[in-house]
Formats: structure tokens, C-alpha cells, sequence
């Protein structure tokens, strides 16, 4: 394409360009003598000398690397014309530019090897280091051998700045080969610099290093190195004082009083700017005084003070950082924070996610000394303009009512007066706490029934809200009087309800009929005929699976839906004791605030293992998942709910008794859990619905081509690179090399034309298109034949998702009846 010629274009002036300065040290004057040149270096003015001239073209093949443009091809360029130069510019872009090609170049790469290993014995301690860093990045196992003697001479260099960057190459070298690490005794010599170097920079690295290459980092923390690096803490960059903080965090003391002694050295640090400092000394204050409960609740009061200025006086991103870590502070010891509650309130400029985590803490500090006031704070939150805060804010009202208990009556009045609010989303969210605290408090279920008594039907959106409601009118509609009319006003418009909210209504149908039989019977019949029909495969086996139910067992029936609901203490969304345990041994790091173990999202270099190509064999993965679905599929046939031989073959649409119906016409004794009827079948006679009909499957699209498309190239071009729904294929044969001549004349014959072709042994590529009769759908094809190995890799697009598939298999059945 033009796109890819003109970069073609680039790549070949530059070459032309830089073997023009290595021969004649200038650019090469262009014919037309109006000067200039399209490379991005070289416009305007001449250059004055040699060196500015390789700079701007060393600027311009870098500048097209930003954008992805393969560069790989000047690489000999690169490398004769940078040879020799004390240019620290140019070497800087020479480094950049070997390291990034120099994995897909390894044989040109020993070419440079030899200007790196010279540049490490340089005068300038600069040009060693970069040259040293740079030997060290190249990553080709092969040439390892070359960095041994210059990385073994960079850790003892008398520069500070070479002695770094070796301790850091040494990691570079273990990733490739741990052996030579042992072999040449590097580990030893790490160790002996992280205990004696003078610089506090090649020290915080030897331990970076050491810890990853050690077998067992736990030997490092000894006593004297801890009390080494606490007395050169302030020597050490910010960053680096994080790295030595999170180290010391692991050494445990030998008594109180040297427990004392860090926590002293280190309690300035709490004051510090930095809150990456102080969250990493909080946490060695915290994992020091972990056995010792009486020290670590007083770290606790400490470091409250700290924490609440960082959450406040920093930036957003810092600000939910710090809250986050100190939410996991408040829920492992909440008593200590509850007299600090108006801390955790929400100020103007809180963004929205700091908002969200101190309403979660509120909810953690709240007791009944408190309770009122957070409620009351939380109250005035419901109205704010952002939805999602106002959604959690009634939440937490709702679960500090169910912390609370007993004496939650006041929270509970509180929380149902948002429902005289005429917001949709207040409205909404009250339904959903009412239906969790109903749950959770039974003592509070009448206030909560009697606040749906004025409803006439439910007019929230929100399919939460509607399951919400659903599920309150199922379980306690024996003590609302419209319960079984609010349904049946909800299942008119069963199709048009989300999934949950049908489930819903199939789960408090069947439950309300075992509580009022004789309003419900038309209510359970519309319900199950309904979800028996139903698209969604939960609701439609869930219809079946109480149709089922009913018929075979009624008593087993009353006591799986008419039974009670349980009550519960805590919700599966609130943290586990282990949890909060693992969290805090990860203080200080990510997982506070995603609100996981670190292993749940990070991988260990070892876990991490590339077995398959993911870009290859696309159809014969998609092939065994279809295998593997179809085996699951069988595996699941022998309890199918859809297999209905078993006991609906012999079933015909039951005709209800007229006694019994005139038995069961009588209302029900009122009692709190109403048992069934005496006679079962009596109740199971009402339910005279219909057999469900098994679901047709859905007709495949057909393919029927038209003999005369049209379409012209760019048009080909623009939907090729737009359409989005394709399908790949592959087909070998022998014949191939013998069939490609007259390929374009056979797939005409079946409507499909060549737009364009062409290749040269032993690949040849063709760009075909056709047309859906009748239709707009369109097809396009990208052949790409190849002679030698007997292949055809097909591409099909299409503008139809639906049809792109039986085209593809359409296409690939005649191309392969034409070149077997």
C-alpha cells in the first residue's frame, strides 16, 4: 500500500544518506539542485560539519523507531558510521538504537560489540557507564562472554556512577544465565560492596539485586546489616529509603528495647514530605510491634496523625492511596478510630473515590455513641448531585443499621424516609438495603413491609430496585395485602424485565403460592408459561425446574419455596479475618487498594511460562473449545432440564377438579409459615398450564452469491481495513503449485472475483470480493497461496457477522473440492 512505500521509501534514503556521510563525510546533493531533503534531520540549511550531519540522521532513524517503522536494515550503517566519535550524543543514540535491534540482529550485533567494550575502558566515566549498561542490555545469550570481563571491571571502577550501573547489569546477566552469577563468585562480590561501598547509591542497588538473586533473601536480614543501613538512612535518594524500609520491615528484634531503638531512628521519618517515606516507615513500625499488642495499638494512636494529614492535604491520587491503606487500619482496630470519626467525612474537592473509601470507614467506625451522627452526615450525602456517592451513602446507612442491631430502629426510619424522596436512584438503592436488611434483621421486617403497603406498582428502572422488590414481595407478601397484584403487573411485562428481575418473579410466584393459593394460581401460571419461553437459558430451565418440582413432590415443593427465608449476620462482600491478615502484611503496596493478595494479580517470574504461540493455530484452538463445549454439552445431557422424556411425554394438559378448586378457593389459615394444603394433589390441579414446547433452534444464514458484483479498489481497500468480523482458514494440498494459474476462473465460476493478484514464487496473494444476492452484505477474501509448502491461508470479511462464518466455510469447501 502507498503507506508502506513511502516508509520503504525512507528506510532507503537514509541508508543512501548515511553511506554518503561515511564515505564523503557530507549529505548527497539532490539532482534537482533546489536542496533539501525528506529526511526529518536534514531539512533546511546544510549542516557545517560531519558530526552535526550524522546527528540529524541518527535523530531521524530514531524518530521513525517512536512510531514503529522497522529500522533494522541500517544497522551496518549505524554502526561504521559512528565509529569513531567521542560525540556523548551520538553514542547515547548508537546504544539506543543497538539495543533495541539487537535480538532480531545477532550476528551484526557482534559488530558493535567490540565499539562497547572499547567505549567501557573509556576515560570518561559517563561513556563507561553507558556503554557498560548498554553491553549489558543486549540480551542475546551468545554473546554473554563479551560482558564478563567489562562487568566484573565496572564493579570495581573508581567512579560511583560505572558501579551502579554494573550492580545492576549483574541482574541483566542472571536473567540470562544464573550459573555464571555463581561461577564467577558476582554474588560475593555484590555482598561485599552492599557492606562496604562508600556510596549510598551502590548500596541501595546491591541490595535491590540481592534480594532477587539470592536463594533466600530471609539470610540477608541480619542484625548488623539492619543497623548499618538505619545509620546511613538519610544518605540514601527517597526512593532508595523506601527500598531499605520495606527491607528492615521484615527483620524482627531481639527484645522491646531494640524495638524501641529502630522505631527512635526512624521517627523523624514520619514528618517527612514524602508519603511513599512515610507509609513505608509506618509499616516497619507496624510489622515490628505486630507480638507486642500494647506497643502496636500505641504505633496505632501514633500514626493516625500522619495518615490523616496525607489523606487530606495531598493530591487525589495520594489522597485515595493513604485512605486506602488507612481503611485497612480502621477495620483491623475500628475502637481506636471511632472517636475520629469526623475525619473520615467528605470534603468538597475529595474525588469521587476518596469519597467512596471513607464512607466505607465510616460505616467500620460507626457505634451507638456515634452512630446518630455519622447517620446524619450520611443523610445529607444522599442528595448529592454525583449518583454513585449518593448510592453509597445510603448503603452505608443501611449497614451500620445491621451492625447495629437491636437499636437500629432509628436508622432504619431514617433510611426508609428516602423513599418520600423523588429521585429515582435514592428510590432505587432504599430497595435494595431494604431487601439485605430484611435479611438480616427480622425485627425490623414490619416496618420495612409497611413501607411498601402505599405501593401500587413498581415503577423504579433499575433491575436491582425491581429484584429487590420482587424478592421482598415473594418472601413476606403473606403480610402485604397487594403483593400478589403487584406481580401480576410486573409479569404482564415479563419479556420486556431484565434476567434478574424475571428470575425474581419465578422464585416469588412460587413462594407466594404456597402462601395464598387462590390469588396466586393465575399469577403461577402466567409466570411459568412466561419463563418456559424464555430466550435466557437460567430463566428458562428455572421455569422448568419448578413446573417439575410441583408435579412430582408437592410437600418436597412447600418446603424448598414456601419455606422461610434465613436470616443472616455478614455478606460474602465483606472482608474475612484472613483476609485483612494477608492485606496487612502487604502494607505498603498494592494490595490495600485493590483489596486482594498481591498473588491474586501479580505472577511470580516462575508462574509465568509462554508454551503456545497465541497467534498461531487460531482455528484449531477455536476448534477444540467447540470440542470441549460439545463434551460438556454431552457430559450435561443425562440431567438436562430440557430433556423431557423422562415425564412429560405422557402428560397431557391437566384439567383442574372443580371440588378441589372449591376446596382451595377458601382462604388460608393466617399463621406466620402456612403450611400446604392436606391434599396435594388438590394444589397441584391449579396448575393447569401447558406443556412447554422444546426451543427451535435458529435457522443458519445461507450464502447465495451474486453472479455480477461490483466493487472497485478503493472501495476494497477502505472496507478491508474497517470491517472488524472475519474468519481464517487454512487449506493444504499438493496441487497447489498446480492449481494457482486458474485459480481467479474457478472461484468466478461460484461469484467470487479476483480484484487484484499477483506474487512471485513461491507466494502469490489474491484480493477477492462477492456479493449476498438480494442483498447489501458484501465479501472479501485475502488469498495467499503458497507453492512451496502446498498451502492456502484464507482471510474472509464480511459487513454481516451473521454471515461471515457460513461464507468462510462456503468458500473454503470450493476451494478445496477445486485444488484436490
Amino acid at each position: 500500500m502507498a503507506p508502506r512505500e513511502k516508509t520503504k521509501g525512507e528506510v532507503s534514503d537514509l541508508k543512501a544518506k548515511l553511506a554518503a556521510v561515511i564515505k564523503t563525510g557530507t549529505l548527497p546533493q539532490p539532482k534537482d539542485g533546489k536542496g533539501g531533503s525528506s529526511g526529518k534531520g536534514s531539512a533546511g540549511a546544510t549542516p557545517k560539519d560531519t558530526q552535526t550531519i550524522k546527528r540529524g540522521l541518527f535523530k531521524s532513524i530514531l524518530h521513525y523507531m517512536t512510531i514503529n517503522v522497522d529500522m533494522s536494515g541500517l544497522f551496518t550503517q549505524m554502526i561504521i558510521a559512528s565509529t569513531p566519535t567521542n560525540d556523548i550524543v551520538l553514542k547515547k543514540m548508537l546504544y539506543l538504537y543497538i539495543c533495541t535491534y539487537a535480538q532480531q540482529k545477532p550476528d551484526l550485533t557482534l559488530l558493535a560489540v567490540n565499539t562497547l567494550t572499547k567505549d567501557c575502558g573509556d576515560s570518561d566515566p559517563t561513556v563507561r557507564g553507558l556503554a557498560l549498561r548498554s553491553l549489558c542490555s543486549l540480551r542475546v545469550p551468545n554473546l554473554i562472554e563479551y560482558l564478563l570481563q567489562p562487568l566484573k571491571t565496572g564493579l570495581s571502577d573508581r567512579d560511583a556512577y560505572v558501579r551502579r550501573t554494573a550492580v545492576l547489569g549483574v541482574l541483566k546477566v542472571f536473567r540470562l544465565d544464573p550459573n555464571i552469577v555463581e561461577e564467577l563468585e558476582l554474588e560475593l562480590k555484590l555482598k561485599e560492596m552492599f557492606a562496604n561501598d562508600q556510596d549510598s547509591q551502590v548500596v541501595a542497588n546491591s541490595l535491590s539485586v540481592l534480594q532477587q538473586i539470592v536463594r533466600s533473601p530471609q539470610d540477608l536480614i541480619t542484625k548488623p546489616v539492619v543497623y548499618s543501613l538505619l545509620n546511613r538512612l538519610k544518605e540514601f535518594s527517597e526512593w532508595s529509603q523506601c527500598a531499605v524500609l520495606e527491607f528492615v520491615s521484615n527483620y524482627r528484634p531481639e527484645d522491646g528495647d531494640e524495638t524501641f531503638d529502630i522505631m527512635n531512628v526512624l521517627e523523624d521519618r514520619l514528618q517527612h514530605s514524602n508519603s511513599a517515606l512515610v507509609l513505608a516507615t509506618i509499616k516497619v513500625f507496624l510489622h515490628l510491634t505486630i507480638a507486642i499488642p500494647d506497643i502496636h495499638q500505641q504505633v496505632l494512636e501514633r500514626i493516625r496523625g500522619p495518615l490523616f494529614t496525607m489523606m487530606h492535604n495531598k493530591g487525589p491520587e495520594i489522597s485515595y492511596t493513604v485512605a486506602s491503606h488507612l481503611r485497612l487500619l480502621v477495620e483491623r482496630a475500628p475502637m481506636l478510630f471511632s472517636q475520629d470519626y469526623k475525619q473520615f467525612y467528605c470534603r468538597y474537592n475529595d474525588s469521587i473515590h476518596v469519597k467512596k473509601v471513607k464512607l466505607k470507614m465510616l460505616t467500620s467506625v460507626a457505634d451507638e455513641s456515634n452512630a446518630y451522627d455519622i447517620v446524619n452526615e450520611l443523610c445529607e450525602y444522599a442528595t448529592d448531585p454525583n449518583e454513585t456517592i449518593s448510592r453509597e451513602s445510603i448503603k452505608a446507612v443501611g449497614t451500620i443499621a445491621m451492625n447495629l442491631g437491636q437499636t437500629a430502629d432509628g436508622l432504619v426510619e431514617r433510611l426508609l424516609s428516602f423513599l418520600d424522596m423523588n429521585m429515582d436512584h435514592v428510590t432505587a438503592e432504599t430497595y435494595i438495603v431494604m431487601a439485605d436488611m430484611v435479611r438480616c434483621l427480622p425485627d425490623q421486617v414490619e416496618k420495612c413491609v409497611d413501607a411498601l403497603a402505599s405501593l401500587k406498582s413498581v415503577e423504579v428502572v433499575s433491575p436491582e430496585a425491581r429484584e429487590a422488590i420482587v424478592w421482598i414481595l415473594g418472601a413476606y407478601g403473606d403480610r402485604l395485602q397487594e403483593a400478589p397484584y403487584i406481580l401480576e403487573t410486573m409479569v404482564l411485562g415479563f419479556d420486556e424485565e431484565h434476567a434478574r428481575t424475571q428470575l425474581a418473579l419465578l422464585t416469588a410466584a412460587a413462594k407466594l403460592f404456597f402462601k395464598r393459593p387462590p390469588e396466586c394460581h393465575r399469577l403461577l401460571i402466567d409466570v411459568l408459561e412466561k419463563g418456559s419461553e424464555s430466550a435466557n437459558q437460567d430463566v428458562h430451565d428455572r421455569a422448568l425446574f419448578y413446573f417439575r418440582l410441583l408435579k412430582r413432590d408437592i410437600q418436597a415443593a412447600s418446603q424448598v419455596l414456601g419455606s422461610a427465608p434465613p436470616t443472616t449476620a455478614t455478606f460474602g462482600e465483606q472482608l474475612g479475618s484472613d483476609l485483612k491478615d494477608a492485606l496487612f502484611k502487604e502494607f505498603n503496596s498494592l494490595s490495600p487498594l485493590y483489596g486482594e493478595p498481591a498473588s491474586n494479580f501479580v505472577a511470580g517470574d516462575e508462574e509465568i511460562e509462554y508454551e503456545i504461540d497465541l497467534y498461531e493455530n487460531v482455528g484449531g484452538e477455536n476448534g477444540a473449545q467447540g470440542g470441549e463445549d460439545a463434551n460438556g454439552g454431552a457430559a450435561y445431557a443425562d440431567t438436562n432440564l430440557l430433556d423431557l422424556s423422562d415425564d412429560l411425554a405422557s402428560l397431557a394438559a391437566p384439567v383442574a377438579d372443580p371440588q378441589a378448586q372449591a376446596s382451595a378457593a377458601q382462604p388460608p389459615p393466617q399463621q406466620a409459615a402456612p403450611s400446604a394444603p392436606q391434599d396435594p394433589m388438590a394444589l397441584l390441579d391449579m396448575l393447569d398450564v401447558q406443556e412447554p414446547a422444546a426451543p427451535v433452534a435458529p435457522v443458519a444464514p445461507v450464502v447465495r452469491l451474486s453472479p455480477s458484483p461490483s466493487m472497485d479498489a478503493g472501495k476494497f481497500q477502505q472496507l478491508w481495513g474497517s470491517l472488524a468480523n472475519q474468519d481464517s482458514f487454512v487449506v493444504s494440498s499438493p496441487q497447489v503449485r498446480a492449481r494457482v494459474p486458474e485459480l481467479a476462473n474457478s472461484m468466478k465460476a461460484i461469484g467470487v472475483m479476483t480484484m487484484a493478484s499477483g506474487g512471485q514464487e513461491p507466494v502469490y496473494k489474491f484480493y477477492q470480493y462477492a456479493q449476498q444476492e438480494g442483498a447489501n452484505s458484501v465479501y472479501l477474501v485475502e488469498l495467499i497461496a503458497n507453492t512451496q509448502g502446498g498451502a492456502l491461508s484464507v482471510t474472509c470479511k464480511s459487513d454481516s457477522a451473521a454471515l461471515v462464518k457460513p461464507f468462510a466455510s462456503f468458500y473454503q469447501q470450493s476451494l478445496t473440492s477445486y485444488v484436490t
